[in-house]
């Protein structure tokens, strides 16, 4: 066979089984196969009475301060994120089940932790995924720049805990406020840190405190190691200016209300985890299970906003709004009135001065082995120790259980 002009070999036209031309009655029906499926109908009375009640129970769930409810909050919105599938997370989780063992396996004088960063298309990106899925919080891959990491148990070769960072947000009063930089300066400023939106820790490790010691690791040199390989030579979207170095803090917020985790969350004498504040209660949580029917109302009156490159970030927030503007309802039905509390964890002695003067950073040296070490002696050793019921919980069906409401 001859060579085309364009690289492309010519393929001979001999076919076993000919293809038939269509009838011309036969076509409309082929071409409607074809189309994407029209979107449901929905109606938007209901649809926005709908929202008025689900913001109403989650306004009494908040004021009842029951955290039980809250979490079933966060359950229910999960069950509707449709971007997951949960029966192949349970699938991963039967598969590297080794990964999960029970705790009658553990021995927690012989937990060795290690923090080991997480690639695309990778064992671990698969168990990243399946410890992520196992929380009652939405399940989320981050936005922006994006870090991901895994805390392993050398000795018993499980998995601890995850670490997943993302680009924060660009405005957080209360972090704003204790940054006290000029306006101009701000996102340049900010471009300069990353917020972690998934810390904690495996249910089998839990029990023994296991989430403040993947909490610690956030201060561990190997993170900022993997920021500058990961952005070393990147620029930034908005400002296309080359994304500084080296990572100067790491802010996170608690999932309900006050955090057991990071409060008091200490190494000897030293403050890991820095309170700034609480958020102002604004969210989509409680109106997820609802997303969907907005979506198909939002496409057939022509305002879906797609996912994809030029329509900015958080698609999904923007999608809420363009709802409840459309349907005429009031923004504070985004208030959930969850107020979760923001801290801040400072890799450099002068942050502030950096921030403020563009001072010189003096990066604060951390080592993770006497990070785990500590940990071990001051909360796991001692909680094992104080709560002979630690390990009397079938971890493994928990992790099933949480995952199979989604499925």
């Amino acid at each position: 066979m001859r060579q085309a002009k364009s690289g492309v070999r010519h393929v001979a036209r001999t076919h076993r089984n000919p293809v038939v031309p269509l009838r011309r009655d036969q076509r409309p029906a082929v071409v409607a196969q074809l189309r994407p499926p029209a979107a449901r109908r929905v109606d938007p009375g209901t649809l926005a009475e709908d929202i008025r009640e689900a913001w109403q129970r989650c306004r009494e769930a908040v004021e009842s301060g029951d955290k039980h409810v809250l979490r079933r909050l966060h359950v229910e919105a999960k069950r509707w994120d449709k971007e997951v599938r949960y029966q192949d997370l349970l699938a991963d989780l039967k598969k590297y089940r080794s990964y999960f063992p029970n705790v009658v396996k553990i021995c927690p004088e012989r937990i060795d932790p290690v923090l080991i960063p997480v690639r695309s298309d990778s064992l671990e990106s698969r168990l990243f995924r399946v410890v992520r899925g196992y929380w009652s919080m939405p399940y989320s891959k981050g936005y922006g720049r994006r870090l991901r990491f895994l805390v392993m148990d050398q000795h018993h070769g499980a998995v601890m805990g995850v670490i997943g960072l993302q680009s924060p947000s660009a405005d957080l009063n209360c972090r704003d406020k204790y940054l006290d930089v000029p306006k101009s300066r701000k996102l340049a400023v900010v471009n300069n840190t990353l917020d972690a939106f998934t810390v904690g820790a495996t249910p089998a490790y839990a029990p023994l405190l296991a989430g403040k010691l993947v909490a610690g690791f956030l201060h561990s040199p190997i993170i900022g190691q993997e920021y500058w390989r990961a952005y070393g030579n990147k620029r930034t979207t908005q400002l296309k200016k080359r994304i500084p170095q080296p990572l100067l803090a790491i802010t996170t917020a608690s999932a309900l209300g006050r955090s057991s985790i990071y409060n008091r969350l200490r190494f000897h004498d030293r403050l890991l985890a820095e309170p700034l504040g609480y958020t102002r209660g604004f969210g989509t949580v409680h109106l997820e299970s609802l997303y969907p029917r907005m979506v198909d109302w939002l496409k057939a009156t022509g305002r879906y906003v797609p996912a994809g490159f030029g329509n900015g970030p958080k698609v999904r927030w923007q999608n809420i709004i363009n709802t409840l503007t459309h349907l005429r309802l009031p923004q504070s039905y985004l208030e959930h009135g969850i107020f979760r509390e923001v801290f801040i964890f400072k890799l450099v002695h002068n942050l502030l001065e950096v921030c403020q003067s563009n001072a010189i950073p003096d990066a604060i040296s951390f080592d993770d082995g006497q990070w785990a070490d500590f940990w071990k002696e001051r909360w796991c050793l001692p909680r094992a120790t104080r709560d002979k019921a630690w390990f009397e919980f079938d971890s493994h069906a928990r992790f099933v259980e949480a995952l199979t409401p989604h499925c």
